[in-house]
């Protein structure tokens, strides 16, 4: 099948800057989520520490990237939803993607606090250490990854339904709210 196949979004595309922090932020997302899920069976020592220092960092870097995303879309909204949509699915649209903003901005905050918490700083990718957000705790700790923990998986399921109702537009349903987030858009950025 050809995309002429699929027809362009009525209502318009996302921006550019838009899709680059989506798709940046999903595949860090996609990827911290395993690694997040594997890390406490990972051996001890330096290839453990070696996955916490890099899910810390790339935590941080999401969340850096979720305020800009934030920033963006409240500077300049997105389009309208495709007018082929049904009520229902615009509001279940709507609900996943600011349930998903809030995750990925509330999620890394915990686990940096975690962190702070354990007793371990958060170092991003060996630049700077970023300030203690909370006092050393370790039964706080444990409270604070584990709804880090949850709210990943969390996300995870959120993710998962995203992607699905994304590639059943696009290959079911055939129309164009896939390419919405994937194509050009018809205006100069």
């Amino acid at each position: 099948m050809s995309d002429a196949a699929i027809p362009a979004p009525a209502a318009g595309g996302y921006r550019t800057p838009a899709k680059i922090l989506h798709w940046t932020v999903a595949v860090l997302v996609l990827g911290m989520i395993p690694v997040g899920i594997s890390l406490e069976s990972l051996p001890k020592g330096p290839i453990q520490d070696g996955f916490y220092a890099a899910h810390k960092s790339t935590g941080f870097l999401v969340l850096v990237l979720m305020l800009a995303r934030l920033a963006f879309r409240l500077a300049a909204p997105p389009p309208p939803p495709e007018p082929s949509l049904a009520g229902w699915q615009v509001g279940v649209s709507h609900a996943v993607h600011w349930t998903l903003y809030l995750l990925l901005l509330v999620m890394p905050v915990i686990g940096w606090a975690g962190s702070n918490a354990f007793g371990a700083p958060v170092s991003v990718y060996g630049l700077f250490t970023l300030p203690d957000i909370a006092s050393k705790n370790e039964d706080f700790s444990k409270t604070l990854l584990g709804i880090h923990g949850t709210m990943g998986l969390i996300a995870g399921a959120l993710i998962l339904l995203h992607i699905a109702a994304a590639l059943y537009h696009r290959f079911a349903l055939k129309d164009a709210v896939l390419a919405r987030m994937t194509t050009a858009p018809a205006e100069t950025d």
